[in-house]
């Protein structure tokens, strides 16, 4: 049996920690937009410095920041992700990945000190 719980959510998506019954492994899924994929915690830390990357290059851009011309790729080793998102939601993906990573570094610390 796996089970979903809920990591992080914004506008834009959630973030997901999957689960197997008997399994001591764990999968991230992110859905954004109403699309899925499963990610590990280390893509899940490229990811989001390719996300500040493309923000820092586009924030040098001169169209309108409302403009859905932003085009978020991201590429793994068997995982490529494409994306086009509007300025702002741009800031939600962000958001979204550095909020799905904060809370998971801070259930390792808590387990680490035994407050969980």
């Amino acid at each position: 049996m796996k089970t979903f719980t809920e990591i992080y959510s914004n506008n834009l998506g959630t973030s997901y920690e999957l689960s197997e019954f008997g399994s001591n492994e764990k999968f991230l899924v992110l859905e954004v937009n109403e699309i899925s994929f499963y990610i590990n915690k280390s893509e899940l830390e490229a990811f989001v410095k390719s996300t500040e990357i493309i923000i820092n290059h586009h924030s040098q851009c001169t169209c309108p920041p409302d403009l859905e011309n932003k085009m978020v790729v991201y590429q793994a080793k068997q995982i490529e992700i494409r994306m086009l998102l509007s300025y702002n939601q741009l800031f939600y993906l962000k958001d979204l990945l550095k909020g799905t990573e904060f809370k998971l570094s801070l259930e390792t610390v808590l387990n680490k000190f035994k407050i969980l």
